[in-house]
């Protein structure tokens, strides 16, 4: 099967690159809505990957900026790549993510509407997986009919693709429960490193509050900035306690090759040094 991956992108230089090049052979193509203000290199690194390696499989579409709380301008970012998309499916494919077995992606057998991908988390360094507190199995691939488009705010707890001619203007998302959707969902067989919480504290932090400002709108400034400085996801630490049991784990698994292979060259877009002991 043909995945178009999808994502709309904003200062995600130091993975990006390696997002792509762990699975360009088999991937049908990659299509970014990137943030016009994106101002750490990630748009010269991508440019830099389409003319050297990724040619006409990458397509690189300059937006607007997109705030994550500005649902219809967010929305849009998702549609315009969706349009653009040639796959019989349709992935999202968070910049942070690396396909370990892309091998697997032409065997995907088309039929049913959407398909979940294996998640493996990690946290703080390339050793630490996130265990518990972390969705394992993700229902981010759909097939490219049906009015397919995206919905939902930033971090809300209904943000997903919806097929139009099929879930019409009702936008529920049900997790892991795949029974309760309207159409079936497969199993890819797909396995990804999620490398989620390896950023920045700085930017864990901000995106821990714009996800808990869009899940409690109502919510003051210091209440935000409370709970975010004490997430899991922030901290790295666990915790068993208001976020739900979080727990973190030592991995001897080997860090996929892409990273050693191209973190010279990559390196020399990014601001910011992350892939220490690589």
């Amino acid at each position: 099967m043909r995945i178009s991956g999808i994502a709309p992108v904003l200062n995600e230089c130091p993975w990006i690159g390696y997002s792509i090049l762990s699975s360009l052979e088999t991937m049908h193509q990659f299509i970014y809505a990137l943030d016009e203000g994106s101002d750490d290199g990630t748009k010269e690194l991508l440019h830099h990957i389409k003319d050297k390696y990724a040619h006409e499989k990458l397509i690189i579409i300059d937006t607007p900026n997109f705030h994550p709380h500005d649902t219809k301008a967010y929305n849009a970012a998702f549609d315009v790549c969706i349009e653009k998309a040639t796959g019989d499916a349709v992935m999202f494919y968070h910049p942070d993510q690396v396909i370990t077995n892309p091998e697997r992606i032409p065997e995907i057998k088309t039929g049913p509407m959407a398909w979940t991908t294996n998640m493996t988390s990690f946290a703080g360094d390339f050793q630490t997986q996130i265990t518990r507190g972390r969705a394992k199995k993700w229902k981010n691939i759909h097939a490219n009919q049906f009015g397919l488009m995206y919905r939902g705010a930033y971090g809300s707890q209904n943000e997903d693709f919806y097929h139009a001619d099929i879930t019409g203007n009702t936008y529920s998302h049900y997790g892991e429960d795949l029974l309760k959707y309207p159409y079936e969902v497969a199993d890819s067989q797909i396995e990804i490193n999620h490398y989620c919480e390896l950023k920045s504290y700085k930017r864990r932090l901000e995106k821990m509050k714009l996800c808990i400002q869009t899940q409690n709108p109502k919510a003051t400034p210091d209440w935000i900035e409370t709970l975010s400085t004490n997430h899991p996801r922030v901290t790295l630490e666990p915790s068993e306690k208001m976020f739900g049991e979080f727990e973190f784990a030592k991995t001897e698994a080997p860090v996929p090759e892409v990273f050693s292979k191209y973190k010279e060259e990559f390196e020399q877009f990014t601001k910011e040094v992350v892939l220490n002991g690589i």
